[in-house]
């Protein structure tokens, strides 16, 4: 199975100079686990909760003024669309990432997360075990 048969499609970014704060409430909103961030049209960076909740508990003073660029995760671990699945889980093991980018040249595509990983291989056992969805 390639990467761009389960990846998340949809993917929200913020700009690398967006207050921490802004970007946490975003999150919040949209129940999402990890922001793309850029530098105009390119990726520079990836912020995910533990990111936010570390720098929090760093300083309440300097949380206040703390952009995304101050705690973005770089450089950025990406995956092609067309990875096998295989492939993918190796890259996260190997470096420790949950949340990958997919990217084609330099166009961000996508993002794949362990729970996008875990939901496919659940699927992929309830099919061979001959469990439906009904």
């Amino acid at each position: 199975m390639l990467v761009s048969d389960f990846m998340t499609k949809m993917i929200i970014t913020a700009e690398a100079s967006t207050p921490v704060i802004s970007a946490a409430r975003v999150m919040a909103a949209e129940d999402i686990g990890c922001l793309v961030v850029t530098k105009g049209d390119v990726l520079a960076g990836i912020v995910a909760q533990r990111d936010i909740i570390g720098a929090h508990l760093l300083s309440d003073e300097f949380y206040q003024t703390m952009v995304l660029a101050d705690i973005m995760t770089t450089p950025v671990v990406t995956v092609s669309p067309e990875a096998e699945m295989g492939q993918l889980i190796a890259l996260m093991h190997q470096s420790g990432r949950r949340h990958i980018p997919v990217v084609v040249g330099d166009a961000i595509t996508g993002i794949v997360t362990t729970t996008d990983v875990i939901r496919v291989l659940a699927t992929m056992k309830m099919i061979a075990d001959g469990v439906s969805d009904n």
